[in-house]
């Protein structure tokens, strides 16, 4: 929809009758060169130069034609808005610093008009309004490469072995709908201080680093991908008020990992199975990660099987909500690390090595109801279907406890976000951690504000030695919500 819109909008500038199609022959920029806006050129099969759109066309590939990028020469540049290309076969240039440098010594002229910091890229877009639907780009160091632009579409696009996929700057209203990308060295997506973002229906699979990042950007949904195999599959950095939902993350070594986000990221009905990349570190892997001071978000019906962890929240992180998830058969259902003040109810925790394990930690774990543990042995006199002996939260100097843990699966639930962001803010009252807050301190009459320094991949202490077999309900009673 998003795209036939588009088109239409773009196409329905110029009335019909100004509108023609233009048979390129064999050089497609001398067709451009005599074609009106709104003109329609159309591409056979067989091998081309590369050729830059200065006005508002539509060229169309048939039968798969070919394009090929040079050293600091994109195979299409694209200048104008409202720009349609469809249907190219198009190669790459790898990166290559030394042929890089060695081209600009022997091209001043180029040299004096770009900057030196430019990919070699396939594709560059510096119009608004463009489309690029039905085409495959191999090879390059950038795939697409498009900094400042309102309205960009990828439809239906094969980002195949290049460094980066696409690399999107600077712009907004960006859709990738349906396309594949694999074997991308760096990321397969990569959009930077970027907003609305509509990233829907894409297979991101064995991409050395990052399958999709969003880094420093707003307002974006991310629905109904798959993400298999990447380092991390899909990542949010710095980034605020995104929908992530629907997703599936395989054999990554992180499936979706939200760092230093906060306010109003909702991850939504995501499934993480069997994240684990045995290569980088043996038997690691992790579903659903919020790390590193990502705050005032919201977890929501997600499902991790098969993990190392299958959800986690480590360090810094507060007034985060997780609710009517499940996580089964992982090393440990659910870790927090060094947080306070996340909200965890109406999950399953089931049959995990470690049903949920707090490690310095001080989060709240019920408010009128708590959570299902699979090894929770207490009973319940009343049948009200909550148990009467509270589960206290193993780890490290943790003194947490869920004391209305329920006796049967949560499933019934209906609280909504904003009621869990009403939660979270009326039963999130633990002071902050020491360390959390930056502190400030007199160094040679100059005022030094420090914080703890980050750390990626996490390390924890080993939770191998707790009996996670032993009755949970001992520990006695320390944190009461809910009476």
């Amino acid at each position: 929809m998003v795209l036939s819109c588009a088109l239409f909008l773009f196409c329905a500038i110029l009335p019909a009758a100004q509108a023609a199609a233009i048979s390129a022959g064999s050089d497609i920029q001398a067709a451009i060169d005599s074609a009106s806006s709104g003109d329609t050129i159309l591409v056979s099969a067989g091998e081309y130069g590369s050729f830059r759109v200065d006005r508002p066309v539509t060229i169309q590939g048939e039968g798969s034609p070919s394009l090929s990028a040079g050293l600091q020469k994109p195979a299409i540049v694209v200048l104008a808005n409202g720009v349609i290309i469809s249907g190219f076969h198009i190669r790459g240039v790898g990166k290559d610093t030394t042929a890089k440098f060695n081209y600009y010594m022997q091209n001043p002229a180029a040299a004096a008009g770009a900057s030196l910091n430019d990919p070699n890229s396939a594709v560059v877009v510096e119009g608004d309004g463009f489309c690029l639907s039905n085409s495959t780009i191999y090879g390059a160091q950038v795939g697409v490469f498009a900094q400042d632009v309102k309205g960009i579409v990828l439809d239906n696009v094969t980002l195949n072995g290049c460094d980066t996929g696409a690399s999107i700057l600077q712009s907004r209203e960006i859709t990738v709908k349906g396309c594949r990308i694999t074997g991308c060295k760096k990321y397969g997506l990569d959009v930077e201080r970027s907003s609305d973002v509509l990233a829907e229906d894409n297979t991101v699979i064995n991409n050395s680093n990052g399958g999709m990042l969003l880094r420093q950007s707003k307002s974006g949904v991310i629905q109904d991908n798959v993400f298999s195999e990447n380092t991390f599959g899909l990542s949010l950095w710095n980034s605020s008020g995104n929908e992530v939902r629907y997703n599936h993350a395989d054999h990554n070594y992180y499936g979706i990992l939200i760092t230093d986000s906060s306010n109003y990221n909702n991850i939504t009905g995501n499934v993480a199975q069997d994240n684990s990349r045995s290569e980088i570190v043996s038997g690691f892997g992790i579903g659903i990660s919020l790390q590193e001071n990502s705050s005032f978000n919201v977890l929501l019906g997600n499902s991790a099987g098969g993990n190392f962890n299958g959800l986690e929240i480590s360090r810094g992180c507060h007034h985060n909500a997780v609710y009517k998830s499940n996580a089964s058969h992982n090393k440990h259902g659910i870790r927090l690390n060094e947080n306070r003040n996340n909200l965890i109810i109406g999950n399953n925790f089931n049959h995990n090595d470690i049903n949920a394990y707090e490690n310095v930690s001080l989060n709240i774990w019920n408010t009128t109801f708590g959570n299902y543990y699979s090894d929770y042995q207490g009973s319940d006199g009343n049948g009200d279907g909550i148990g009467d002996d509270p589960y206290p939260l193993p780890g490290p100097e943790s003194t947490s406890m869920d004391n209305r843990p329920l006796i049967r699966p949560y499933a019934e639930g209906d609280l909504d976000i904003a009621a869990l962001r009403m939660e979270t803010t009326k039963y999130g009252v633990f002071s902050p951690a020491v360390g959390v807050t930056p502190t400030t301190t007199m160094q040679n009459g100059v005022a030094v504000i420090s914080r703890r320094v980050s750390s990626s991949p996490p390390k924890w202490d080993s939770s191998d030695s707790f009996d996670a077999s032993a009755p949970p309900f001992q520990k006695e009673n320390s944190f009461l919500h809910g009476d």
